[in-house]
């Protein structure tokens, strides 16, 4: 089916545009953590949009849910990767994805929740490696939405009047990458540079006037980049890097100087990383994981609590068994959010789900949450019905 092809195409897509340091969100958290964003599929035509699902009454509706043409005549599904985030004000909701599977016009919607007003559209026009823009929270400060265009170019766009300000940043020995700070408070930058000798520069990028403060440098070369974070302050970043043994190591590092090394391997299997995110207090970091044994196609998918510096690894599986048939970008397909209060994770497995791959079990797709506070790690299920072509193991 033309749904199904769009949704292949779009994570093939994805794998294949991901570079180091670029993660996909799948789950957002209101400002007041009653309500949380999150990907599901249309009932009408099996398209992926946005859902969200009220905390306090336990139910879900579907809020949005983007559509491309082909023709004039012929209406199929976005192509999947559609990413959606709360706002700070928690009165407006801001949807990104891509126009069509070739062209990569990457448009934004701006939906009002709790208000009544408008939905406005954004057309941002062909965006370099337009997939990537979409595997990331997008930074916002004030009214203002900063998207990278090329890897030295960052195109501001004002939600309000839709003027938008292309600005060019270093050279083209340097490529760029955007991270919102928390609360909408302003825009982190990372740099890599090539030169006097391969390095990353983590800092803050002033809106205005589009300045860069540098806080951390290093030259450690991140191995998993999905897993690269940073805590509220932007003074400490977390990242894996390949370890002395092979395996992966993480590595905090402070105003650029070295806080932290420890092996994060998991013996007897192979771990890969769809994203990491400081604790509120910072004493943890929490990760979303694939785990796949040795000489095994299957892979669990869950999360990892990694305390800082020092003490045992607590793991949640929350899919046990999965073939993903050798793909590499999997992990980056299941993410973690986290409740601003620290309390709650929450996953979601719908782009698991669009795997070629006749192992995922209808009960597999689900909103996850998991409650950090019991000791226990007790996990809530949120089920996410499937799409017709996608209801039986085999995908039939």
């Amino acid at each position: 089916m033309k749904t199904q092809t769009a949704r292949n195409a779009g994570l093939a897509l994805v794998g294949l545009l991901a570079l180091t340091i670029y993660i996909l969100a799948c789950t957002s958290f209101s400002p007041d953590d009653t309500k949380v964003l999150y990907p599901a599929f249309s009932g009408t035509n099996g398209a992926v949009g946005v859902a969200v699902y009220d905390r306090e009454s336990g139910r879900s509706e579907v809020l949005f849910v983007p559509v491309a043409f082909e023709d004039a005549e012929s209406q199929v599904a976005a192509p999947l990767l559609v990413r959606a985030q709360w706002l700070a004000d928690g009165r407006r909701i801001l949807v990104t994805w891509l126009g069509e599977s070739k062209g990569q016009s990457l448009n934004l919607a701006l939906i009002p929740w709790g208000v009544r007003g408008p939905i406005k559209l954004f057309s941002l026009g062909k965006i370099e490696n337009g997939a990537t823009a979409l595997i990331m929270p997008l930074p916002v400060a004030g009214d203002d939405v900063f998207i990278m265009q090329t890897q030295q170019h960052i195109n501001r766009l004002d939600l309000k009047t839709g003027t938008r300000t292309l600005h060019r940043l270093g050279d083209e020995k340097s490529k760029f990458s955007l991270y919102p700070a928390p609360a909408d408070k302003g825009v982190f930058y990372l740099e890599q540079r090539e030169e006097p000798e391969e390095h990353f520069v983590f800092g803050r990028l002033d809106p205005d006037s589009f300045a860069l403060t540098g806080s951390v440098t290093f030259t450690n070369k991140p191995d998993d980049g999905s897993f690269f974070t940073y805590d509220p302050l932007g003074q400490r970043v977390a990242f894996v890097e390949k370890g002395p043994s092979g395996g992966p190591q993480l590595v905090v590092l402070e105003r650029g100087k070295p806080a932290l090394t420890r092996p994060l391997e998991i013996k007897g299997a192979q771990v890969r990383f769809g994203n990491a995110v400081f604790t509120p207090n910072g004493g943890a970091l929490l990760a979303s994981c694939q785990k796949q044994p040795a000489d095994q196609a299957r892979s669990s998918f869950g999360l990892l609590e990694i305390p800082l510096p020092a003490g045992p690894v607590l793991e949640t599986t929350l899919i046990p068994a999965l073939e993903t048939k050798g793909d590499d970008a999997a992990a980056l397909y299941f993410q973690v959010g986290l409740s601003h209060d620290g309390k709650t994770a929450a996953a979601a497995s719908t782009y698991l789900a669009c795997l070629e791959t006749n192992t995922f079990k209808p009960e597999d797709c689900a909103l996850f949450f998991v409650d950090l506070s019991d000791a226990k790690r007790k996990v809530t299920r949120v089920p996410i019905s499937l799409p017709a072509e996608r209801a039986s193991p085999a995908g039939k």
